[in-house]
């Protein structure tokens, strides 16, 4: 579309919150400008990607931009790349492993059941899984995920859109194993098409879908959904590589224009009536603490100091073996089967909430031989001979992973690093994250669940590790609530303060879940899209 004075609707990101808005602003017949700060990739490129670019140089999906953050760990700063963020048209959802789950319904009520945790700062949803739910159903169509019954339904019979993949190996031998403990195994919801959907190529099943992305789009993300869709209306200018570094406001407070550095490093601003920010819980907080001004001393929208506050990550746990059968691990999309039967809170274990454990996406040969060599105390200097003997271990290691609920802590947060710049002298994002107990005890008892069931399967040689840092499962620094004095938007992801700002990424979560969060950011988004078009008809937008 030509580029016009002043468009309809600025959104900023095009990851699984944005991706949604973009589509659904399109086709409800708004004009959109949409801000990306990575490049526009497409199949041709993922055909070239390899695990070293992708995972250990962190340079396939973000060439450009390559991020030094601060994140400190129990209380010990160190420097880390965050490589499992992709910075480019669709987000990180371009390469995720596209486990598609329903949040239980305590899990967005976890104040009211579990009361308040010395140390955290629990918050319940302002929605619930019932008026999720028809959203869920939503995301689960348009991105046609895989499975059986549908995980988590309030209605019993529901089936997801597409059937699920065929198991590997690895799938029936941990499949297996959990009923042997008297688990209900059962095939993990994805978003990868086992066979065509909304003209969508079927999954050629040639495996590491996680960290790469997808050769054919047979795995859903607004890359292979929603981007197209809405490109077709000629209503959309997509502009990737734009950096936006300020969101200007007027004398009233609402946002006038976004500022944005282009490819080539020059200065550009966009107008739009409405802007929708879906940077992801690090890049939103980030550009809303570097738009100051007069009236927002703080950070645009920042009034409460909430801006930043309540980084969650995940509590991974990882769980390798190695047995006798081959895993077929390179085969199909990344861990086919799970179990959920432990899920439940549960304060007698020692701690509170839950996680999902199943079978890990499978690390690639170089990856799975870095994990394997640290636990047997041999990763540094691993080259030559013993770097081979290591990766020859690769068609016979399974895996598992668990992943669980962190809790929310008001000094878990993202904030701007005083001293680094990132390559155009914008201050980056400083992370500061420690577990909270709890996480630590919920993390310890789901592996040893998952080493109980690697000796259930028959393993020969079994070893674990933690995933600290660097983990794709981002969530707060935005919560949404009913109180402006302890949120940063409404129900509906509009802020409080700013009224023709609304917030649609995983940074709007009060707590975390104990499932993967992308369905959840995508379903939001829908039901967020809704009522922003609904508002707009009535006029109500301002």
């Amino acid at each position: 579309m030509s580029r016009r004075n002043v468009y309809d609707v600025c959104v900023i990101g095009t990851g699984a919150g944005g991706g949604i808005m973009i589509d659904e602003l399109t086709h409800a017949g708004m004009s959109v400008v949409a801000l990306e700060r990575g490049p526009l990739l497409g199949p041709d490129d993922f055909m070239g990607h390899d695990e070293l670019s992708n995972i250990f140089r962190g340079t396939g999906f973000a060439p450009r931009l390559k991020e030094t953050v601060r994140h400190s760990v129990h209380e010990e700063a160190t420097e880390q790349r965050f490589s499992s963020l992709a910075q480019v048209v669709g987000g990180s959802a371009v390469h995720w492993g596209a486990w598609s789950w329903r949040y239980r319904p305590d899990e967005f009520k976890v104040l009211r059941r579990e009361g308040p945790v010395a140390g955290a700062n629990l918050a319940d949803w302002p929605v619930d899984a019932e008026e999720m739910a028809p959203w869920y159903a939503r995301a689960e169509a348009a991105w046609g995920v895989a499975g059986a019954s549908v995980h988590n339904a309030l209605q019993p019979g529901l089936r997801y859109p597409n059937p699920p993949h065929p198991y590997r190996t690895a799938s029936f031998v941990l499949e297996a194993a959990a009923r042997r403990l008297g688990h209900h195994p059962f095939p993990v919801p994805m978003a990868i098409n086992s066979r065509p959907h909304a003209g969508r190529a079927t999954c050629m099943n040639s495996g590491m879908c996680t960290m790469f992305g997808c050769p054919v789009h047979a795995k859903a993300s607004p890359l292979s959904v929603n981007i197209p869709r809405a490109l077709a209306t000629g209503r959309l200018d997509l502009r990737p590589e734009s950096r936006v570094f300020d969101l200007a406001v007027d004398t009233t407070g609402r946002i006038r224009e976004a500022r944005c550095l282009d490819a080539q490093g020059r200065e550009r601003t966009v107008r739009a009536r409405q802007f929708v920010l879906a940077g992801g819980s690090l890049g939103t907080a980030q550009l809303l603490l570097l738009s100051r001004s007069a009236r927002f001393p703080q950070g645009l929208a920042n009034g409460s100091d909430q801006v930043g506050r309540n980084l969650m990550f995940h509590t991974l746990a990882l769980t390798n073996f190695i047995h006798e059968q081959p895993s077929r691990g390179a085969l199909g999309p990344p861990g086919m089967v799970a179990f959920d039967d432990l899920h439940d809170s549960n304060a007698k274990r020692g701690f509170i909430r839950g996680a999902v454990m199943g079978e890990s996406p499978t690390a690639t040969p170089l990856g799975m031989a870095m994990q394997a060599a640290a636990y047997f105390g041999e990763q540094q200097g691993l080259w030559g001979q013993r770097l081979k003997d290591f990766m020859r271990l690769f068609p016979h290691v399974h895996g598992l992973i668990s992943i669980g609920e962190d809790l929310p802590v008001a000094e878990n947060r993202v904030d701007l690093d005083p001293v680094h710049v990132d390559d155009l002298g914008i201050p980056v994002h400083r992370i500061t994250h420690r577990y909270h107990e709890n996480d630590q005890r919920l993390r310890d008892w789901y592996k040893q669940r998952m080493v109980e069931v690697a000796e259930a399967a028959g393993a020969q040689k079994i070893w674990t590790s933690d995933w600290n840092s660097g983990t794709g499962h981002i969530m707060g620094t935005c919560r949404m609530g009913d109180d402006p004095a302890t949120s940063v938007v409404d129900r509906w992801c509009r802020s409080h303060e700013v009224s023709n700002l609304w917030i649609t990424d995983g940074s709007v979560f009060p707590t975390s879940g104990g499932y993967n969060p992308t369905l959840t950011i995508v379903a939001n988004a829908y039901r967020v899209a809704s009522r922003f078009i609904a508002e707009a008809k009535r006029l109500n937008l301002g």
